[in-house]
């Protein structure tokens, strides 16, 4: 276990440091590998049509400056093993969700400039559709987005991958798709009616997982094993279970049984990179290099010790 890669969101880096500075401090603090927000670089503007946006530039533009970016991850050592997209979720407002569509294919477009193999683009959520949507309604939209933007993760040949959730915090509910049988379902429809099913998969993210688990759905050792092959990219982190906390998983400090998904992961066969997406203010502003240069460090001893 101890040659196993380690990535870490850079997401706050990103925030404070810019998308090149962020990148330097990634190398800087061990990591092998980078999950890069590419919905979040321009001051945090989500709209491919705001004018500040380099997606507002067109596809050139887009490929010319995440091309660079990646000689430049590639000359300080780094690997960019995934990206993550815009990620509300199709709205049911045909507007909204067109939008949504057309940045999934630029974040796409980005991922395949910068050499990413995955985008992690999240499914709809009940975040915005209320704590009792209609399940017809939620199977529909997922069913709607993802199969409309598969054909550019084929075009751009980068996987698309869909998060596993956790709650609604603000309605102490479980999200739709926090019920794991139902994030299954629907992804087993998704794969059998695309013809681009070979670049759909799935990002286990261990602290949504675990906050569906207090509803009584599996914690992540359970829902790793269930999901097996299909998880192709981590979002490793931990939680009380109540708040998205982003916590450090090997720390222990919340409920996340890091020995128990690691075996887990390993029964699985999973051979890809260990990234963590943390909270890096959780000792507050500031530490933030610190906090990611500490995760590094101990996940590395983690494996090591595996």
């Amino acid at each position: 276990m101890s040659n196993r890669k380690i990535g870490i969101s850079i997401v706050i880096l990103q925030e404070i440091y810019g998308d090149r500075k962020a990148l330097e401090i990634a190398a800087h603090i061990g990591a092998d590998s980078v999950d890069f927000a590419t919905h979040r670089f321009d001051k945090r503007v989500w709209d491919y049509r705001e004018p500040t946006s380099i997606y507002a530039q067109g596809d050139e533009a887009v490929v010319a400056y995440f091309t660079d970016l990646r000689k430049y991850a590639e000359s300080l050592g780094l690997i960019v093993g995934q990206t993550h997209g815009r990620g509300e979720g199709f709205l049911s407002n045909k507007e909204a969700d067109d939008a949504q569509v057309e940045n999934a294919r630029l974040d796409l477009l980005a991922a395949s400039a910068f050499g990413a193999n995955v985008c992690v683009i999240h499914n709809p959520t009940s975040i915005h559709h209320g704590p009792n949507p209609d399940p017809v309604m939620m199977r529909e939209l997922s069913f709607d987005q993802f199969t409309r933007m598969l054909p550019y993760a084929a075009k751009y040949r980068v996987k698309l991958a869909t998060e596993t959730f956790g709650d609604a915090v603000q309605y102490d509910c479980v999200d739709f798709f926090g019920n794991l049988d139902e994030f299954m379902k629907v992804n087993e429809r998704i794969r059998q009616a695309s013809a681009y099913r070979e670049w759909f998969t799935v990002c286990m993210d261990t602290g949504h997982t675990n906050k569906a688990s207090r509803f009584g759905f599996p914690k992540p050792p359970e829902a790793i094993r269930r999901l097996g092959a299909d998880i192709t990219v981590l979002h490793l982190n931990d939680n009380d279970t109540l708040t998205d906390q982003h916590k450090e998983v090997p720390l222990g400090q919340g409920g996340v049984d890091f020995d128990g998904y690691m075996k887990a992961l390993e029964d699985i066969g999973y051979n890809g990179i260990y990234n963590m997406e943390l909270n890096l203010r959780h000792f507050g502003s500031g530490f933030e290099i610190e906090t990611a240069a500490f995760a590094v460090r101990v996940m590395r001893h983690m494996l090591g010790r595996s």
